[in-house]
Order: structure tokens, then C-alpha cells, then sequence
């Protein structure tokens, strides 16, 4: 150890793995806000997810937040054309060879965030490299170091999906949902430059005055032509559950991305404070049977 300080975060790091779920979760929370956690003083939408984020119960959902397994899900609710193209399910990566990919593909792991690899040139990559890469997201535990309950004990494989074309930047658009009602739409974009920007819009695509403060706002953008259609499937997909995001890509079709439920592991705030509370306010988080 080179000196007090790297011992000591060794000591944490070493430590926090076999802390149990909820101490590990109010120990974030108060490294987080600075305040001890309490269920009776809940009062902005960290807290509130940071609050649900204890509910054993959430568990139930592990079959939601799986991109494989939320395909059927998807499938019945609103009917498969909203999935990209399943190219291929990787359980090892021996099931995987470069040879049977498009030019352009895309891969990910069902479990977790961060997951994926967007191929736009495949003669850029060799078979090992992928496959190397799919060793380490197979062997990886997202659970284990975000403590959300959702993630664990899910069966991991790696999806081969199709690549979307896009007209310019591919935007991410996500629907924050209480009880099957759209509250707003966070849309994400320019991520190909390292510098993403953000900017929320209402259900019928007005501009709304809310902010995080460690992105920056884009300029506003025009409503999506397909824009309708996707609002009707987020309500489809929203109305099982009292609170879940609704992550889509709107180009000349609608795609589902995937539903989560504990945006951002609870570290987010909403500016100004006033809407970030009132959120809050509005959010009664329970696990719906």
C-alpha cells in the first residue's frame, strides 16, 4: 500500500461485498447524502428509490430487467415487432462465431448496465476479441456491486441483436412512468462524442424546465414522427407496475430498449429541488402482484 489512504479504501472495497443488502444500502445511501436513511423522512426521488431499493420484493422483477427474457413479455403486451431482431443467444462464447454476423450487429448482456458493444465494421474485430470480451460479461455479477435485488441470480447470456440505422445521432428516449402514466420523456443524445446532453419533454412533447446537474441540455429537438405510437406502448408496457422507465428508440419504427426500475441505482437528482420533491411526492412504490 502506498499509504493511509489506499489502505483504507482497500479495507472498503474489501469490506462492502459482505456487508448484507440493506447495510450495503444505507451505507451508499448516507456516503451519497450525507444523512442517515430513514423511511419516514422520504423526501426526493432518490429517496424514494433508494427506500424501494430495500424491498426485498423487488426481486420479483429480475424477469422484467432481463433483455432476453422481457423479449416474451414485450411479445404479448404489444406483439414483436417492437424487438429489434434476436440474431443470436450466446450462453458461452464458444455459441458465438464473428463469420455468422451481419456487417453491422450488436451485442449486450442481458443483466445489468453497460453491457454492449455496437459493431459497425466487423472486419474490425477478431472472433477472440469478442469472445474475450463475452468471458468477461459472463463471469461478471452486477448485483454484487449495485446491491438493485432485480439483478440478481438472472441467468446470464449475451444477445446478438440488429444493428438500428439511424438519420444522424441515434437518441435514447426514456419514459418515466407512475402507475401506466407518463410523467415525462428524458431524451439522451450525442453520445458519440463523449459529451452526452439531455433534455425532458411532457407526453405531448413540450419542452419541460428540468435539469441534472452533470449533463448538459441540448438544443430542442422536433417531435419524432412516430412519436405517438411510441407513447401508446409505453402505457401499454407501464400500466403493471407503480413506477418503471420505459427506455425506447424512435426512428422509422419504434424499438423497445428495456424497463428499469431503479433508474441510475437511485443517484439522481432532479433540478430545480421543487420537481425533484414533487416527484417524489407522487410515487407510491409497490410491487404489484
Amino acid at each position: 500500500m502506498r499509504n493511509l489512504t489506499d489502505y483504507y479504501e482497500f479495507i472498503k472495497s474489501s469490506i462492502r461485498p459482505l456487508l448484507p443488502t440493506s447495510l450495503y444500502i444505507r451505507y451508499e445511501y448516507y456516503k451519497y447524502t450525507g444523512r442517515v436513511f430513514s423511511k419516514n423522512r422520504i423526501e426526493t426521488f432518490s429517496d424514494r428509490i433508494f427506500s424501494w431499493k430495500m424491498d426485498k420484493k423487488l426481486s420479483d422483477y429480475s424477469v422484467y430487467v432481463d433483455k432476453y427474457k422481457v423479449r416474451d413479455f414485450v411479445n404479448r403486451k404489444a406483439g414483436a415487432d417492437y424487438l429489434p431482431k434476436l440474431i443470436k443467444v450466446c450462453k458461452t462464447t464458444d455459441d458465438f462465431d464473428i463469420a455468422e454476423m451481419p456487417v453491422k450487429f450488436v451485442i449486450k448482456l442481458n443483466n445489468g448496465c453497460g453491457f454492449n458493444l455496437v459493431v459497425t465494421d466487423k472486419s474490425q474485430y477478431s472472433n477472440n476479441e469478442i469472445r474475450e470480451l463475452m468471458a468477461h460479461w459472463l463471469q461478471s455479477d452486477f448485483y454484487s456491486t449495485s446491491r438493485e435485488r432485480q439483478y440478481k441470480g438472472v441467468e446470464q447470456v449475451v444477445l446478438c441483436e440488429e444493428y438500428i440505422e439511424s438519420k444522424g445521432d441515434l437518441k435514447d428516449y426514456k419514459f418515466y412512468c407512475i402507475d401506466g402514466v407518463i410523467e415525462f420523456v428524458q431524451v439522451i443524445g450525442e453520445r458519440h462524442n463523449g459529451a452526452t446532453k439531455h433534455n425532458y419533454y411532457s407526453k405531448d412533447w413540450k419542452p419541460l424546465n428540468i435539469s441534472r446537474e452533470e449533463y448538459a441540455v441540448g438544443e430542442v429537438a422536433p417531435k419524432p414522427s412516430k412519436f405517438e405510437e411510441a407513447v401508446e406502448l409505453v402505457e401499454l408496457l407501464s400500466k403493471d407496475f407503480s413506477f418503471v422507465r420505459v427506455d425506447l428508440y424512435i426512428q422509422d419504427k419504434v424499438y423497445f430498449g428495456e424497463l428499469t426500475f431503479t433508474p441510475g441505482n437511485g443517484y439522481i437528482k432532479f433540478l430545480p429541488v421543487s420537481y425533484d420533491k414533487d416527484l417524489a411526492s407522487r410515487m407510491n412504490l409497490v410491487i404489484k402482484a
